[in-house]
Protein backbone atom coordinates (compact mmCIF):
# COMPACT_ATOMS: atom_id res chain seq x y z
CA UNK A 1 0.00 0.00 0.00
CA UNK A 2 2.22 2.36 -1.20
CA UNK A 3 0.06 4.95 -2.18
CA UNK A 4 -1.44 5.05 1.61
CA UNK A 5 1.72 5.75 2.77
CA UNK A 6 2.90 8.43 0.24
CA UNK A 7 -0.91 10.12 1.40
CA UNK A 8 0.33 12.03 4.30
CA UNK A 9 3.54 13.24 2.11
CA UNK A 10 1.22 14.23 -0.37
CA UNK A 11 -0.98 16.17 1.91
CA UNK A 12 1.66 17.82 3.77
CA UNK A 13 3.55 18.95 0.48
CA UNK A 14 0.08 20.37 -0.58
CA UNK A 15 -0.84 22.32 1.84
CA UNK A 16 2.48 23.79 2.11
CA UNK A 17 2.09 25.01 -1.60
CA UNK A 18 -1.43 26.63 -0.46
CA UNK A 19 0.45 28.30 2.76
CA UNK A 20 3.05 29.19 0.50
CA UNK A 21 0.51 30.97 -2.57
CA UNK A 22 -1.52 32.60 0.25
CA UNK A 23 2.35 34.37 1.11
CA UNK A 24 2.98 35.14 -2.20
CA UNK A 25 -0.46 36.74 -2.14
CA UNK A 26 0.55 38.75 0.47
CA UNK A 27 4.30 39.71 -0.75
CA UNK A 28 2.17 40.59 -3.98
CA UNK A 29 -0.50 43.11 -2.72
CA UNK A 30 2.30 44.83 -0.64
CA UNK A 31 4.41 45.35 -4.02
CA UNK A 32 1.40 46.62 -5.54
CA UNK A 33 0.72 48.84 -2.18
CA UNK A 34 4.02 49.87 -2.52
CA UNK A 35 3.55 51.04 -5.91
CA UNK A 36 0.72 52.62 -6.20
CA UNK A 37 1.98 54.83 -2.60
CA UNK A 38 5.50 55.85 -4.86
CA UNK A 39 3.17 56.75 -7.89
CA UNK A 40 1.50 58.89 -5.40
CA UNK A 41 4.31 60.16 -4.16
CA UNK A 42 5.80 61.11 -7.21
CA UNK A 43 2.61 62.60 -8.01
CA UNK A 44 2.57 65.17 -4.92
CA UNK A 45 6.33 66.14 -5.89
CA UNK A 46 5.70 66.91 -9.13
CA UNK A 47 2.50 69.30 -8.80
CA UNK A 48 4.29 70.13 -5.86
CA UNK A 49 7.23 71.30 -8.20
CA UNK A 50 4.44 72.21 -10.59
CA UNK A 51 2.76 74.88 -8.10
CA UNK A 52 6.10 76.21 -6.82
CA UNK A 53 7.63 76.90 -10.33
CA UNK A 54 4.06 79.13 -10.57
CA UNK A 55 4.77 81.41 -7.69
CA UNK A 56 8.27 81.29 -8.00
CA UNK A 57 8.26 85.01 -8.66
CA UNK A 58 7.43 85.67 -5.19
CA UNK A 59 9.66 83.20 -3.76
CA UNK A 60 12.07 84.88 -0.91
CA UNK A 61 15.64 83.80 0.05
CA UNK A 62 13.71 81.69 3.41
CA UNK A 63 10.61 80.63 0.89
CA UNK A 64 13.29 79.23 -1.71
CA UNK A 65 16.03 77.82 1.04
CA UNK A 66 12.33 75.77 2.50
CA UNK A 67 11.50 75.02 -1.02
CA UNK A 68 14.96 73.32 -1.63
CA UNK A 69 14.96 71.52 1.70
CA UNK A 70 10.89 70.22 1.27
CA UNK A 71 11.97 69.04 -2.05
CA UNK A 72 15.54 67.39 -0.75
CA UNK A 73 13.33 65.43 1.91
CA UNK A 74 10.81 64.29 -0.49
CA UNK A 75 13.40 63.50 -2.76
CA UNK A 76 15.02 61.39 0.64
CA UNK A 77 11.20 60.18 0.85
CA UNK A 78 11.48 58.26 -2.96
CA UNK A 79 14.55 56.76 -2.53
CA UNK A 80 13.98 55.13 0.64
CA UNK A 81 10.41 54.12 -0.89
CA UNK A 82 11.87 52.67 -3.70
CA UNK A 83 14.45 51.14 -1.37
CA UNK A 84 11.43 49.82 0.62
CA UNK A 85 10.00 48.66 -3.43
CA UNK A 86 13.08 47.04 -4.16
CA UNK A 87 12.99 44.88 -1.14
CA UNK A 88 9.20 44.20 -1.82
CA UNK A 89 9.77 42.81 -5.39
CA UNK A 90 12.85 40.49 -3.79
CA UNK A 91 10.87 39.14 -1.10
CA UNK A 92 7.39 38.50 -3.89
CA UNK A 93 10.18 36.58 -6.14
CA UNK A 94 12.17 34.71 -3.57
CA UNK A 95 7.74 33.72 -2.15
CA UNK A 96 7.11 33.07 -6.22
CA UNK A 97 9.98 30.41 -6.60
CA UNK A 98 9.31 28.49 -3.03
CA UNK A 99 5.50 28.37 -4.38
CA UNK A 100 6.55 26.70 -7.52
CA UNK A 101 9.30 24.46 -6.27
CA UNK A 102 6.85 23.25 -3.68
CA UNK A 103 3.81 23.30 -6.15
CA UNK A 104 5.90 21.47 -8.44
CA UNK A 105 6.77 18.58 -5.93
CA UNK A 106 2.87 17.96 -4.60
CA UNK A 107 1.94 17.73 -8.14
CA UNK A 108 4.46 15.09 -8.44
CA UNK A 109 3.97 13.23 -5.23
CA UNK A 110 -0.02 13.35 -6.29
CA UNK A 111 0.73 11.97 -9.85
CA UNK A 112 3.44 9.36 -8.04
CA UNK A 113 0.36 8.79 -5.95
CA UNK A 114 -1.96 8.24 -8.39
CA UNK A 115 0.29 5.89 -10.41
CA UNK A 116 0.88 4.03 -6.92
CA UNK A 117 -3.22 3.30 -6.66
CA UNK A 118 -3.60 2.82 -9.70
CA UNK A 119 -1.19 -0.14 -9.87
CA UNK A 120 -2.60 -1.33 -7.00
CA UNK A 121 -6.05 -1.63 -7.98
CA UNK A 122 -4.44 -3.20 -10.70
CA UNK A 123 -3.11 -5.82 -8.59
CA UNK A 124 -6.35 -6.43 -6.69
CA UNK A 125 -8.31 -6.93 -10.51
CA UNK A 126 -5.96 -9.52 -11.39
CA UNK A 127 -5.79 -11.34 -8.14
CA UNK A 128 -9.52 -11.25 -8.00
CA UNK A 129 -9.55 -12.66 -11.71
CA UNK A 130 -7.07 -15.27 -10.73
CA UNK A 131 -9.47 -16.11 -7.73
CA UNK A 132 -12.21 -16.32 -9.75
CA UNK A 133 -10.48 -18.68 -12.17
CA UNK A 134 -9.83 -20.86 -9.28
CA UNK A 135 -13.02 -21.15 -8.06
CA UNK A 136 -14.44 -22.17 -11.69
CA UNK A 137 -11.62 -24.96 -11.81
CA UNK A 138 -12.07 -26.23 -8.83
CA UNK A 139 -15.80 -26.23 -9.15
CA UNK A 140 -15.27 -28.02 -12.74
CA UNK A 141 -12.84 -30.26 -11.21
CA UNK A 142 -15.64 -31.03 -8.97
CA UNK A 143 -17.85 -31.67 -11.33
CA UNK A 144 -15.36 -34.07 -13.43
CA UNK A 145 -14.81 -36.04 -10.59
CA UNK A 146 -18.37 -36.31 -9.73
CA UNK A 147 -19.08 -37.62 -12.90
CA UNK A 148 -16.14 -39.97 -13.11
CA UNK A 149 -17.43 -41.58 -9.94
Amino acid sequence: MKSKRLKPIQEIASTSAKNLSRAMGEAGRKVADLERQLEQLQTYRDEYVRNSTQAAGAMDAVKLQNYRSFLDRLGEALRQHLATLDSARIEYEQRRVQWSDKRIEAESLSRVMERFRKEEQHAADRREQREVDDAALRLCQARAEAGNR
